[in-house]
């Protein structure tokens, strides 16, 4: 961190270019379904409690582990057609898919997972990613998870070494990438389409921060990584698909350094 105030001018260039036009040129956009119905767990957990005690977490204990069905319970909630709510103000079908390094989840083999969110897009990703991966859906998986086991093993140093070397990627359950549908939206949307990427992302991790509470866990968003080291872990070698965020839930360790207060 600097002291001073540093101009990067690229940030303005990409604002400008990304701006988005009269909304009346693009009103073929698919509308995802409009649902008000909300729930966050099955002990309906209120929603305003996990919002006013969110809290990111700083470090993990490395030692935590969560049940397979609350791992599962974070995949469901990230989905559009099963947590509709959260998403109603992306009116567009989801260009997000998860990258997942499951580490300490009873029930789940250690390794490298994909969740797909967007079934569309599931046979480029088949050819997109690594020929070798094991694309396996797990014994236990709900049916309305698309979730595959790619890889089998420890990818504990890996999601570290791609997370700019943080020990909180790899001192959690699991930790993820949000790997996002990324040429092929901007070419059909255009230019002004690559800030909502992120939008979606942002959503994405608001969900499992609110679920990481329900849960009695922890979560942080992680900001800094590695984006090409991320496309070689899963193969990718061209623009059609790009890594925009990263996510890491785990049992927290307390920073005593901190001074917590009342919400609002």
């Amino acid at each position: 961190l600097s002291k001073s105030h540093i101009a990067w001018p690229g940030i303005e260039d990409i604002s400008e270019n990304s701006e988005k036009p009269l909304a009346e040129k693009y009103s073929k956009i698919d509308f995802i379904p409009k649902t008000l119905h909300a729930r966050f767990n099955d002990d309906l957990f209120p929603v305003r409690k996990a919002i006013h005690q969110r809290r990111s977490a700083v470090a993990m204990d490395r030692k935590t582990k969560i049940d397979q069905k609350i791992f599962y319970a974070f995949m469901t909630k990230t989905l559009v057609w099963t947590n509709p709510v959260f998403f109603r103000f992306l009116p567009y079908e989801p260009q997000v898919h998860l990258g997942i390094f499951i580490h300490r989840v009873e029930g789940l083999s250690n390794g490298l997972y994909f969740l797909i969110r967007n079934k569309v897009h599931l046979e480029e990703l088949h050819e997109k990613l690594k020929p070798d991966f094991l694309w396996e859906i797990p014994k236990t998986c709900p049916k309305e998870l698309d979730l595959f086991l790619l890889k089998e093993g420890n990818y504990q140093n890996t999601a570290k070494s791609i997370c700019c070397g943080q020990d909180i990627a790899a001192d959690g359950c699991f930790s993820l990438g949000m790997i996002t549908a990324f040429e092929r939206s901007l070419r059909k949307y255009g230019a002004w389409f690559y800030p909502r990427l992120f939008w979606e992302c942002g959503v994405i991790g608001q969900i499992l921060y609110l679920q990481a509470e329900v849960s009695g866990i922890r979560s942080t968003g992680i900001g800094c990584f590695f984006d090409d080291p991320v496309h070689e872990v899963f193969g990718i070698t061209d623009m059609s698909y790009q890594s925009l965020y990263h996510f890491t839930v785990g049992g927290p360790i307390e920073d005593t350094r901190l001074t917590t207060l009342p919400p609002y």
